[in-house]
């Protein structure tokens, strides 16, 4: 038998969460990033659209997962975890506030036109977007096994 957290079992009630657990939309979502930002660089109108087009169908393109091997998934779901509990007063939050100004940095390189500021700056909000990842899945494998040990007592 397995032993999800409570927050996990309401996916189902999240259309868009769980969908959006699917690997296939969170690596093609870090994958657009880049995109986005060559977007403003260039001041391409219909790549900035079609960009924002493609956010906004993701979750609707792909399945919710079977399970949660994949490291993305559990990604996600430590996120939706996260936000249950409260952003106030956690170290993930007080993480994602300093990453801030990089994505403001690369956004402003990228509307100044500096290509060597906004690769820099795309390459490093990416690594961070992944450094956020990995505190997730820390989250969610923290909570499942929190429910595994209360569900052995």
């Amino acid at each position: 038998m397995t032993v999800t957290p409570p927050e996990i079992d309401r996916l189902e009630d999240r259309p868009l969460w769980s969908r959006h657990a699917n690997p296939w939309s969170v690596w093609t979502l870090v994958a657009v990033y880049p995109v986005l930002v060559l977007s403003i660089y260039r001041r391409s109108r219909p790549l900035l659209a079609g960009t924002l087009l493609f956010v906004a169908l993701n979750p609707f393109l792909v399945s919710p997962p079977e399970t949660d091997e994949a490291w993305a998934t559990r990604a996600v779901l430590g996120e939706r975890i996260w936000i249950d509990r409260g952003l106030r007063s956690s170290s993930h939050t007080r993480f994602v506030v300093a990453c801030a100004p990089v994505y403001v940095f690369t956004l402003r390189s990228a509307t100044e036109r500096r290509p060597a500021r906004t690769a820099v700056g795309t390459v490093i909000s990416v690594v961070l977007m992944l450094v956020f990842f990995w505190r997730m899945v820390g989250v969610y494998e923290e909570e499942r096994d929190r429910c595994r040990t209360s569900f052995r007592r």
